[in-house]
């Protein structure tokens, strides 16, 4: 090592994390991880034919090491935590694509960069371009910035250090970058089957091809404990696994399904362990890198003492943000779907974990990733990029899901948590009858905080869905011709508005609404909730409705309720519903009453749509 670069810090040379002085480190996989992420390979190839390990840039190297590390070991005081072993790669790669402008640009050390050189460093990312052929994203940009400004305030530590702190928003120069797209939710009409299909396969087509795997494998066993080959003893299973097929009949799908007996259990078993995943992710919210690194054992029971009720706890960790690859402890509510799931994955991994000694859920024999122990193929965790590719050529297809705008829609395996947020912090739900019927009570029982916990980040990002889903709602509500409900009848009056077209008028109107009453939608599920506490006809609190008392009654005699032309399909349906039942002979004189009332109710908020009134008639 040069003498005028800083030494490398003491906690380096410890067993467990990559030796400083060589020019491969390598961090700790975990799980969830590829091998090939977690290394830092500082011989990367130079513009000049070179490798960065040459000894003409041993200074510049020497500097680089000691700024990464830096970053992990000791932070500026601007960041909030150390840098995780996890991150550094991702970290390198941003700070070799600095390397590689810096040799180009024959600037040798980063104490050159100034605000010239930055100007010359913005215009030479503005001619590279992107995977897609199209300039940077303006992440990218951000991302050598922001290291290049974490490198300024390290300055004091280290030996060589940008002369200044460099710009911090390229994005105004409007058109250069392309512009950031968010990860998206999952919409509903995908949302639903893929979440619907998921609980069903992990019911009882998961016990029986569990069982499968069990029996077969005891054939195979068996024929090795007499003596026969392995060879043998794999025909003698698969012999006995063909004269199954269809392994599971209602779910044949021979456009996707592979042929043979073995691989079409290995097939069936992964779509199993898929569907795990997603109902895991789309009913807790949990990230990927959470999920995949629960262990056997991750169910906890608690008795809650203010209801004497015993309530089911998913234990895990949170990796994002934490130095260290074991995480922060955490706990999710886990819902019966989610318990389930997590039976069904202790048992599909039980085999593979005997064998490898490992405590994990989502495991794999590679390259073989056969269910049944017939060769000595390593095992190793599922990593998110696998769960991210079979879920878009595997999962979805054996499910049937539905084109999006006339494509195919791109599953992600962050998508599970952006959805859980928009569900929970959704105030509208009259379109999800159909994932209702499969979520049960948990549905009407989530609310904004209670569910998430101490989950900050996915609270904010529930908070951002009702804030979102109140403006759409209150504009809709403002423009609309017809409102039947009590609260619509007040809206319709007091609107000045109504019936006409968006303006900027009406966008300034809905902003110092939102500001002077902070309103908030109540959840409702067939129609809107103004909800104010004292009106509340189901006895709701300071957090929203009673979901327990809020029924379609109670909300139609409720002074916080609105209907829109959008609920009338809900209405109408409970109409018919309660007609067909008045039909029904030997009805007692109390049933009869009930559904006579019930469909006075539907009558009555049906005419006041058709009419326009805005009247309700039921103050």
């Amino acid at each position: 090592m040069d003498a005028d670069v800083t030494a490398a810090p003491l906690s380096a040379q410890s067993d467990d994390l990559p030796d400083y002085e060589l020019d491969i480190w390598r961090m700790p996989v975990g799980a969830a991880r590829r091998p090939s992420t977690a290394v830092i390979d500082w011989g990367f190839a130079m513009p000049d034919g070179s490798r960065f390990t040459a000894s003409e840039w041993s200074s510049l190297r020497q500097a680089a090491k000691a700024f990464l590390w830096s970053l992990h070991e000791d932070p500026p005081g601007s960041q909030r935590r150390p840098l995780s072993l996890r991150s550094l790669p991702s970290a390198f790669r941003t700070l070799r694509l600095i390397i590689l402008w810096m040799a180009a640009d024959r600037t040798r050390r980063f104490a050159d960069i100034n605000e010239p050189a930055i100007d010359r460093l913005l215009a030479a990312l503005e001619q590279r371009r992107g995977n897609n052929g199209g300039p940077l994203a303006a992440a990218t940009v951000q991302n050598c910035l922001g290291l290049l400004r974490m490198m300024y305030l390290q300055r004091a530590k280290l030996s060589d250090a940008p002369a200044c702190a460099p710009h911090r928003k390229p994005t105004r120069e409007t058109g250069i970058w392309a512009r950031p797209v968010p990860l998206p939710y999952t919409p509903d009409p995908i949302a639903i089957p893929l979440i619907s299909g998921a609980l069903r396969l992990i019911d009882e087509p998961a016990d029986r091809i569990i069982g499968l795997r069990d029996e077969m494998q005891r054939i195979f066993d068996n024929a090795r404990a007499e003596g026969r080959a392995r060879m043998t003893a794999r025909i003698r299973m698969m012999d006995a696994l063909k004269a199954r097929l269809p392994l599971l009949p209602e779910w044949d799908r021979p456009h996707v399904t592979p042929k043979g007996a073995l691989r079409q259990l290995n097939f069936l078993a992964d779509r199993v362990t898929d569907a795990c995943f997603v109902v895991i992710a789309y009913l807790i919210g949990a990230r990927v890198s959470e999920i995949l690194t629960l262990k056997a054992g991750c169910i906890e029971h608690e008795r809650d003492e203010a209801d004497n009720k015993s309530h089911a706890w998913l234990v895990g960790s949170i990796h994002k943000a934490f130095p260290y690859d074991k995480g922060k402890p955490h706990r999710w509510i886990a819902p019966e779907a989610v318990q389930r799931a997590i039976d069904v994955m202790e048992r599909l991994s039980a085999p593979l974990r005997v064998i490898s000694g490992q405590n994990l859920l989502w495991l794999v024999q590679s390259p073989l990733n056969s269910v049944t122990r017939t060769s000595d193929a390593p095992i190793r965790s599922i990593t998110g990029l696998a769960i991210n590719l079979r879920l878009n050529a595997h999962f979805a297809p054996f499910l049937g899901l539905p084109a999006h705008e006339g494509a195919p829609w791109r599953l992600t395996t962050h998508q599970g948590r952006k959805t859980f947020a928009r569900f929970v912090g959704r105030r509208d739900r009259t379109g999800l009858f159909a994932l209702q019927k499969h979520l049960g009570h948990m549905t009407r029982a989530i609310t904004d905080r209670g569910y998430v916990g101490t989950d900050f980040e996915l609270a904010e990002l529930i908070d951002t869905h009702v804030v979102e889903e109140t403006r759409h709602a209150l504009e809709e509500m403002l423009l609309a011709p017809r409102l039947a409900g009590k609260a619509g009848r007040r809206l319709s009056e007091r609107s000045p508005f109504r019936g006409r077209t968006r303006d900027g008028e009406f966008d300034a109107y809905v902003d110092a609404l939102l500001a002077d009453t902070g309103m908030r939608l109540g959840v409702c599920d067939w129609g809107y909730c103004l909800y104010r506490q004292e009106t509340a006809a189901c006895k709701g609190n300071e957090h929203g409705p009673n979901p327990v008392l809020r029924t379609q009654s109670t909300c139609a005699a409720c002074s916080n309720f609105v209907v829109s032309e959008k609920h009338r399909p809900v209405w109408a349906a409970r109409l018919a519903r309660n007609e067909t039942l008045l039909l029904r002979t030997g009805l007692n004189h109390e049933s009869r009453a009930l559904v006579e009332s019930r469909i006075a109710e539907c009558r009555q908020i049906l005419t006041t749509l058709n009419s326009g009134a805005g009247r309700n008639g039921r103050d």
